[in-house]
């Protein structure tokens, strides 16, 4: 059996621990609850889904808390003091109640939380939440999210947003509560943010976050950048691609597709939906500039933007016998297919 690594460091841990012990007798929480945020704010954006639950497994956020055995006397005897009523008496205590399994306390905490998010982990779980599978939480998520994210620093929601974009969409229980994430992603400081990440992010998924990004048209006026300075070729060539075409596209879903219907054999095919782009730079200009990048993802591309919009052309032809000796096969390919046209 593999053994399951935890998402929570060690020290992570030790910190929710204590904090759990102290609601479990009742006591105020001080130091320690500020020891856990901290170490909490440094977890990814992409571990959300993962420290949802291990979060509130080692602050013993549930229903219900086990009574300790070892008690004291007085310590059974005094009155209990109830989660609510910590929320209530204890700052910020509502970051760390947004993982509590009880729905209603996790509501209470969102309905706490105001001003700007202080870190992509938690602008994240406040996105998780407005996926929540429980409907009122889903709707304190709304609340809150309609305060903090327009709030909340451009770098922040930038940062969060590399994860987010691209699995946001396979979120299944959310309608309009999505609507506030979308607006936060459309900011064109955010935008302008991303841009930066898209364009200096030298490892990770860049290429399918500016894809999922593409559903903004706040991005649009920074495709001309990424596509000419972005460090990996697969972001570059999705930017020069979408300029090229005049428009954006983004997956959307799934369907299938019939490979032979008499014999019921079919395959699943991503959607795409789409969008003209708010900005139009000459073709012409970006196909030329393509054909002499330095990677041949962005020189294919360049030539499928021939074979697509130029390929009677004269102009056409001196692009493609330019790389009529090019080292990649695929690229040379395409510049012979295109010399034979003329």
């Amino acid at each position: 059996m593999i053994a399951r690594i935890s998402v929570l460091t060690p020290d992570l841990s030790a910190a929710l621990k204590d904090v759990g012990q102290l609601l479990t007798r009742g006591d105020r929480i001080t130091g320690e609850l500020g020891r856990a945020l901290g170490l909490i704010a440094g977890l990814s954006p992409a571990e959300v889904a993962r420290a949802d639950g291990a979060i509130a497994d080692a602050a013993m956020l549930h229903h219900w808390r086990p009574r300790q055995s070892n008690q004291g006397l007085w310590l059974r005897l005094r009155t209990d003091v109830s989660d609510t009523e910590q929320l209530l008496r204890t700052p910020d205590l509502e970051k760390l109640f947004i993982f509590h399994r009880d729905g209603r306390l996790r509501e209470a905490a969102l309905l706490r939380l105001s001003g700007g998010l202080p870190n992509p982990f938690l602008f994240a779980v406040i996105a998780w939440r407005l996926n929540d599978w429980a409907q009122p939480v889903r709707a304190a998520a709304v609340r809150c999210a309609r305060r903090c994210f327009p709030a909340t620093a451009p770098e922040i929601v930038a940062a969060a947003a590399t994860t987010l974009l691209a699995r946001q969409w396979t979120w299944a229980r959310w309608g309009d509560e999505h609507q506030p994430l979308f607006e936060a992603f459309n900011r064109n400081d955010v935008a302008a943010c991303l841009a930066s990440l898209l364009i200096q992010g030298r490892t990770g998924p860049m290429s399918t976050t500016l894809r999922y990004a593409l559903r903004t048209s706040a991005i649009d006026v920074h495709l001309d950048d990424i596509a000419r300075d972005a460090v990996q070729p697969s972001v570059r060539a999705v930017a020069l691609e979408t300029l090229i075409e005049g428009r954006a596209k983004w997956p959307s879903g799934y369907g299938w597709e019939w490979i032979d219907k008499s014999m019921g054999l079919r395959r699943q095919v991503t959607i795409f939906d789409h969008r003209a782009l708010d900005v139009a730079p000459s073709r012409s200009l970006l196909i030329s500039r393509g054909i002499r990048d330095r990677s041949p993802v962005v020189r294919r591309v360049a030539l499928d933007g021939v074979m697509r919009y130029m390929l009677s052309t004269r102009e056409g032809h001196d692009c493609a016998a330019l790389l009529a000796e090019d080292r990649s096969p695929s690229v040379r390919e395409r510049a012979a297919f295109i010399l034979r046209q003329r």
